[in-house]
C-alpha cells in the first residue's frame, strides 16, 4: 500500500513537473514572438518614415521642376512678345514711310488692317497662356492627387496592420491567461489528491 501511495506520488510530482516545463516554453515562445513582432514594427515605421521623406523629396522637385518649367515658359513668351514687337514698329515704320506718299485713304486702310494684325497677336498670345496656365493646373492638380492617393493608402495599410498587430497580441494575452488558470487549476487538483492521499495514509 505505501509503494502504492509513493508511485501516485511520484507521477503527480512528474506531471506537475512536465506542466511546469511547457509552461516555461511556452511563456518564453510567445515573448520571442512578442519580441519579433515589436521589430517588425520598429521595421515597418523607419519604412514608412523613408517613404515619407521620399514622397517629400519628390514633391519638392516636382515642384522645382514645374517653377522652372514655368519661368522658362514665361521668359520665352516675354522674348517673342518682344520680337513681335519689335518686327511690329519695324513694319509699322515701313509701311508709314511708303504710305506717307500715297492718299490719305490708303493710310487709313493700312492703319486699321495694322490694328487688327496687333489685336489678333494678342488674342493668339493669351489663349496660348491660358492653355499653358489650364495644362500647367491639371498636372498640378493630378500630382496632388496622386500623392493624396498614396498617402491615404499607405494610412489604411498602417492602420490594418496595426489593428491585426492589436488582434494577435490580444489573442497571445487570452491565450497565456487560459494557460496559466489552466495550470492553476492543475495545481490546486493535484495539490487536493496530494492533500487527500495524506490524510487516507495519516488516517
Amino acid at each position: 500500500m505505501e509503494e502504492v501511495k509513493r508511485e501516485i506520488a511520484a507521477t503527480s510530482d512528474e506531471q506537475e513537473y512536465r506542466q511546469a516545463g511547457q509552461m516555461f516554453f511556452l511563456g518564453s515562445w510567445v515573448q520571442g514572438e512578442i519580441r519579433d513582432l515589436r521589430a517588425e514594427m520598429r521595421e515597418l515605421r523607419k519604412e514608412l518614415s523613408s517613404t515619407e521623406d521620399g514622397l517629400r523629396q519628390e514633391i519638392k522637385a516636382v515642384e522645382e521642376s514645374l517653377r522652372k518649367e514655368i519661368k522658362a515658359v514665361e521668359e520665352g513668351l516675354r522674348k517673342e512678345i518682344k520680337a513681335v514687337e519689335e518686327d511690329l514698329r519695324k513694319e509699322i515704320k515701313a509701311v508709314e514711310e511708303g504710305l506717307r506718299k500715297e492718299i490719305k485713304a490708303v493710310e487709313e486702310g493700312l492703319r486699321k488692317e495694322i490694328k487688327a494684325v496687333e489685336e489678333g497677336l494678342r488674342k493668339e498670345i493669351k489663349a496660348v497662356e491660358e492653355g499653358l496656365r489650364k495644362e500647367i493646373k491639371t498636372v498640378e492638380e493630378g500630382l496632388r492627387k496622386e500623392i493624396k492617393t498614396v498617402e491615404e493608402s499607405l494610412r489604411k495599410e498602417m492602420i490594418t496592420f496595426e489593428s491585426s498587430l492589436r488582434q494577435e497580441i490580444n489573442s497571445l494575452r487570452q491565450e497565456i491567461k487560459g494557460f496559466f488558470w489552466a495550470t492553476v487549476g492543475i495545481a490546486l487538483a493535484a495539490l487536493a489528491v496530494s492533500i487527500s492521499v495524506a490524510i487516507k495514509i495519516w488516517q
